[in-house]
């Protein structure tokens, strides 16, 4: 407060402000399917949320894992404070007892980069 003269203030300024931030979790950081048979699939569900208070747009490096795996949907947007279930699909082409793709990222337009671990074993049917 500014006083103008004896016992007369006045206000000069009035400053209100709002934050707005994007804040991206995923509910496992690693998606193991244990052993599928070579040429079958087996798909889990993934929760992805979005804490914060502004749609987030986000999109995964499908160059790291399409040979055995999908994510869909492969890229989109998230409401603000909602969840989205992602289809995670394990889908081994060749027998392979160690299918571990580390650290896949997700990025996110205006945020901090997420990362996804996929493991499974992809094996011979017996007959």
């Amino acid at each position: 407060m500014l006083h103008v003269g004896v016992n007369e203030p006045r206000k000069l300024i009035s400053l209100h402000g709002v934050s707005h931030g994007i804040e991206l979790k995923l509910m496992d950081e690693v998606v193991a399917f244990g052993s599928v048979v070579k040429g079958s699939r087996l798909t889990k569900t993934l929760q992805m949320s979005n804490f914060g208070d502004v749609k987030a747009h986000y999109k995964w490096d499908s160059k790291m894992y399409k040979q055995n795996f999908t994510i869909h949907p492969e890229s989109g947007y998230i409401p603000p404070n909602s969840n989205l279930d992602l289809e995670v699909t394990f889908h081994p082409q060749k027998s392979d007892l160690d299918l571990h793709i580390k650290k896949v990222p997700c990025s996110i337009k205006g945020g901090e980069t997420l990362e996804l671990s996929l493991m499974g074993k992809s094996v011979e049917l017996d007959t």
